[in-house]
């Protein structure tokens, strides 16, 4: 009885150790202060617009992308699940790390590091001078005729 108990304490340890976790984005947005870069973040998607790379044919001034990703546990590294040739040109150009409330992406053309912070949601507030709706909400609003009909 004994050799079950530790041999299921064992296994209970390995998992602990191992971890069995995903590593997943905080769902929002995420901007930056530099360059007008931003990433959305939905469960297992993400929505980017980068920096265009330097001396790359063809392209504009950002990159857009939207797609499925997934972040390596241990290097925190972002992975895109995009095509062969347009990730060719991303991993060229980006490495894309997942931070503390943040994406850092590093520029490896300029070799340096961008930061777009998470930005936490805040309810907008309507101002005091607003159109104000014409009934309460939740209910209809009553209609009277203006004059009356002849049928």
């Amino acid at each position: 009885m004994k050799t079950g108990y530790k041999l299921f304490l064992l296994t209970a340890l390995l998992f602990l150790i191992t971890g069995c976790t995903t590593v997943q984005l905080q769902g929002g947005k995420y901007a930056g202060k530099d360059r007008g870069e931003f990433a959305m973040v939905y469960g297992d998607l993400i929505f980017l617009r980068v920096k265009a790379g330097k001396n790359i044919p063809g392209s504009l001034s950002y990159w857009e992308w939207g797609g499925k990703y997934s972040v390596d546990p241990e290097t925190r590294v972002v992975h895109l699940d995009m095509d062969r040739e347009i990730g060719k040109l991303w991993k060229f150009s980006y490495t894309i790390y997942a931070g503390r409330s943040a994406i850092i992406l590093a520029d490896l053309s300029e070799n340096k590091k961008f930061v777009l912070h998470y930005e936490n949601p805040v309810l907008r507030r309507k101002p005091s001078n607003a159109p104000q709706p014409f009934s309460s909400p939740g209910t209809e609003p009553v209609f009277r005729q203006l004059a009356p009909v002849e049928q």
